[in-house]
């Protein structure tokens, strides 16, 4: 579930008549071959691409792109476990010592693999599960959809230990800062985000932000924290706000009401903050790749890559090492979607195609 089912719903209908004229599937610039899957490299330059694929068809993939080879693999996991399904709706996915742990949010599974081989060692059966937070070895916490619940797992005995009850629905972006986990709950009617001590898997704090649905949080260079709040479709309009390691409000950002703005995240540097702004209608206003300073006085008024006529982006990662752009194209979730890349003075680099619905990135 990219963000909710109406939302879902409601972008394949208004998009499938004007994308499925106007989109092509890519070529890619890049070979597509089989997947090594008794590799034990454990070398850096692997990205993963996460394509959720259409909601209730069950046909999610986990793409890869190796960096050193300029090779891009459509499913790495059905080609290492014998053509099997990960199931409806890939979600996102993080490691967690040798393991990757897999959310296949509308299946009500997490699905764990080995990092070496990406062979499925185990499940965890979690109701929607949306986004994992690792604490330690031995404890994460998993956000959930449709639910007020984060739940604590072990991921060392791939068992469910517990659960944190929140004061509003849906959490969904979570991240540890200040030695403290910061959740957000996608939830019209919130207008805070909470810290829970790790310790006692006990709410803290509650600090206000600005607007209303916080979805998720990024830390810049500075160790601030910056919130993305909204949700467009139902009225309530983007924001970003800063806050300090006190909780402190430092500043914030309010975006115009037709921007609906999602999946923020900060270059390897931390001083460039790069998101996504979507336009379903098929138009190009409110609509690309977006990037500014964190010491920016007001928000960027053009995009850093534009997305064209009946486009939208839908995943955007930044290399850890590189600063490189990754940027996912749906294609309305009618077909096999596209990656591009560019480097971090916006010229593109290459393209290659992947599964339905990619929506985010991990790099390994």
């Amino acid at each position: 579930m990219g963000r909710k089912n109406n939302q879902t719903i409601i972008r394949i209908l208004v998009l499938y008549a004007l994308l499925f004229s106007a989109c092509v599937k890519d070529k890619p610039s890049a070979p597509v071959a089989p997947p090594p899957t008794n590799t034990t490299d454990t070398a850096t330059g692997n990205v993963y691409v996460v394509c959720e694929g259409s909601l209730g068809n069950g046909n999610s993939k986990l793409g890869m792109y190796d960096t050193r080879a300029g090779i891009a693999y459509e499913d790495v996991y059905a080609a290492a476990n014998s053509n099997a399904s990960l199931g409806d709706v890939f979600q996102s996915m993080v490691r967690i010592g040798d393991k990757f742990f897999l959310c296949i949010n509308n299946s009500d599974k997490i699905i764990v693999l080995n990092r070496s081989d990406r062979k499925q060692v185990g499940s965890i059966n979690i109701p929607k599960p949306r986004f994992i937070l690792p604490i330690s070895a031995d404890k994460a916490y998993v956000s959930t959809l449709f639910s007020n619940k984060v739940y604590i797992i072990n991921p060392q005995s791939l068992q469910v230990t517990g659960s944190i009850s929140m004061p509003n629905q849906n959490p969904e972006g979570m991240v540890m800062y200040n030695n403290k986990a910061y959740i957000c709950t996608w939830d019209t009617a919130c207008g805070n985000i909470y810290t829970i001590d790790p310790a006692t898997d006990k709410i803290e704090k509650t600090i206000t932000i600005a607007g209303r649905a916080p979805q998720k949080a990024v830390i810049d260079n500075h160790n601030r924290l910056w919130v993305l709040s909204g949700n467009v479709p139902k009225g309530k309009p983007a924001a970003f706000t800063v806050l300090d390691v006190n909780g402190n409000v430092v500043k914030s950002y309010r975006f115009p009401e037709k921007a609906d703005v999602i999946k923020p995240v900060f270059n390897n540097i931390g001083d460039k903050l790069y998101y996504i702004v979507v336009n379903y209608s098929g138009g190009t206003d409110n609509n690309g790749i977006y990037t500014m300073g964190t010491e920016d006085a007001g928000l960027p008024q053009t995009p850093f890559i534009q997305a064209q006529q009946y486009q939208y982006f839908w995943a955007l990662g930044i290399h850890p090492v590189n600063g490189n752009v990754y940027i996912g194209d749906p294609k309305g979730f009618i077909q096999k979607g596209t990656v591009y890349m560019y480097d971090a003075a916006g010229n593109k680099t290459g393209q290659f195609s992947v599964g339905v619905g990619p929506g985010h990135f991990y790099f390994d």
